[in-house]
């Protein structure tokens, strides 16, 4: 018994036909011409009506229509839950447990800032009643209080944690902030930069402790330099860029500081300290985290020794560069105002060797206008008798390196040194 090849392809392809011939059939009948066929919604349409056959009323009423919309074929778009068309959060959403754990959250701070008003008030009065001051111990201590208890209202606040975590308008004077900020630096970075004091001996070389309470950062040509990185000798011929980020929100002056440990002194064959840089009264704050910087306004900066380029001869080994920020208790001048600007270049600096090499020391660094005159001896600066004189107190470090390379003799010849073709070497006794 024959088949029709379109009853094979309605029936499927039976035992008899193999499938190259079911799908050859296939084929064939996808190439033949069908008449269109009205869609199974639609009737077919009527003949027009013969001339003058029709009224003028029927031909002035449309006939009702009476097929059907055709359906979209398009994916229908969902409707939106909330009608208002606001954003919805978690603290809206009607999760009773959810919601009473934040009724008690809001509880506790309320208690909490009723606390804080009455710890406020009773300063005023302690102050206006016996003229304490912000120094004075018992009010050192009852805003330590008050501190603990703005850090503890928004502690367990689910919505400014997931502000913090995903950097979302975050408010730098909010202690919870800083208080997870100051957490996560200790967590990391401190650990890097006391491990990087420790291996390179800079406690107790040059201060014999150190307690940071600050985040430092140095950047050379607007590179970041990792604590103890090395930095080669042509990135360094301009100061670096100081930037520090406090956790807390107290404005404070401060000096920086760059102290060389390894300036060889031939006569007794060692080393003695070096100040490469001092900067005094420089103000900071969580608004203003640039210290020193291409951005960064003088705001009655005083440049007591200015920058000067690092060098190394060759057989030396590397010399560590370490900065500190040192704190102030106010404005300070040191070896009186400064002088007008110097024009010469021939002059030597006050506290230096009056060698001719020494006298062009460290003039590609300087800015033109400023004066090339340090104030305060360098050669044997002593960092720890200079803290306890000015009563200051360290609350930042950070330290670089710099090493012979390939592009020291340049630099050397660059600052016009005669001794850039010198050579350290060892002892025959050390060899």
């Amino acid at each position: 018994m024959s088949l029709c090849p379109r009853a094979v392809l309605q029936a499927g392809r039976p035992r008899a036909v193999s499938k190259p011939a079911f799908l050859c059939l296939r084929r064939q009948l996808s190439t033949e011409v069908q008449p269109p066929t009205p869609p199974s919604h639609e009737s077919p349409s009527s003949p027009p009506p013969p001339v003058g056959t029709a009224s003028s009323s029927a031909q002035d009423v449309p006939a009702p229509s009476t097929t059907a919309p055709a359906p979209s074929t398009g994916r229908k778009k969902p409707k939106s839950k909330h009608e208002d068309g606001l954003l919805h959060t978690i603290e809206t959403m009607p999760f009773k447990c959810y919601q009473e754990a934040l009724k008690v959250l809001r509880e506790d701070r309320e208690e909490k800032l009723v606390k804080i008003a009455e710890q406020q008030k009773a300063i005023a009065g302690l102050k206006k009643l016996y003229g304490l001051t912000d120094s004075s111990p018992r009010i050192v201590r009852m805003q330590g209080y008050i501190d603990e208890l703005k850090l503890n209202m928004d502690k367990n606040n689910p919505r400014i944690k997931y502000s913090y975590d995903n950097k979302l308008k975050i408010d730098p004077y909010r202690k919870i902030y800083q208080h997870w900020d100051e957490q996560k630096w200790r967590e990391l970075k401190r650990m890097i930069l006391m491990q990087r004091i420790e291996q390179m001996n800079v406690v107790p070389d040059i201060i014999p402790s150190i307690d940071p309470i600050i985040d430092v950062s140095l950047r050379f040509r607007r590179k970041n330099v990792p604590h103890g990185a090395k930095v080669l000798a042509k990135n360094a011929t301009r100061y670096p860029s100081v930037q520090v980020k406090q956790f807390d929100s107290k404005k404070r002056l401060v000096t920086v500081l760059v102290v060389d440990p390894d300036k060889p002194n031939l006569e007794k064959n060692g080393f003695d300290y070096y100040l490469q840089w001092m900067v005094t009264n420089c103000e900071i704050s969580i608004e203003n985290p640039m210290v020193i910087g291409v951005s960064t306004t003088h705001n009655g900066r005083d440049e007591v020794a200015p920058y000067e380029v690092p060098y190394v001869h060759k057989g030396e080994d590397y010399h560590r560069y370490c900065l500190f920020i040192l704190e102030q208790n106010g404005r300070m001048e040191i070896g009186g105002k400064p002088d007008k600007p110097i024009k010469s270049k021939s002059e030597a600096k006050g506290g230096e060797t009056p060698a001719p090499a020494e006298a062009k020391e460290g003039e590609a660094a300087v800015p033109a206008g400023k004066s090339k005159e340090s104030r305060i001896q360098r050669l044997g600066f002593n960092l720890r008798s200079f803290i306890a004189k000015n009563d200051l107190k360290v609350i930042g470090a950070d330290l670089w390196r710099v090493e012979f390379d390939n592009t020291m003799i340049d630099v050397m010849k660059q600052l016009g040194r005669t001794d850039w073709d010198m050579k350290y070497l060892k002892h025959p006794e050390h060899i």
